[in-house]
């Protein structure tokens, strides 16, 4: 039962990442509804962490895409 709670936990917290991530990038730069769904797909906390603090500085989205391994389409 803990291991499910810690998941849970964890689940929750990654969700609440990219849902800060998409909103400051949307903020910033704007977003497609492809790029927010490839955004839903990253599950890497360090990514995620390493993105949302990169976009503070950031030029532009694709510097902020590609610390989550990802690339504009």
């Amino acid at each position: 039962m803990i291991k499910g709670e810690r998941e849970a936990k964890r689940k929750g917290f990654i969700e609440g990442m990219q849902d800060i991530l998409i909103i400051m990038i949307r903020h910033k730069f704007g977003i497609s509804p492809q790029e927010k769904e490839m955004i839903r797909s990253v599950t890497d906390e360090a990514k995620l962490d390493a993105a949302a603090e990169a976009i503070l500085d950031a030029k532009s989205k694709d510097e902020v895409l590609k610390l989550l391994g990802l690339g504009s389409k």
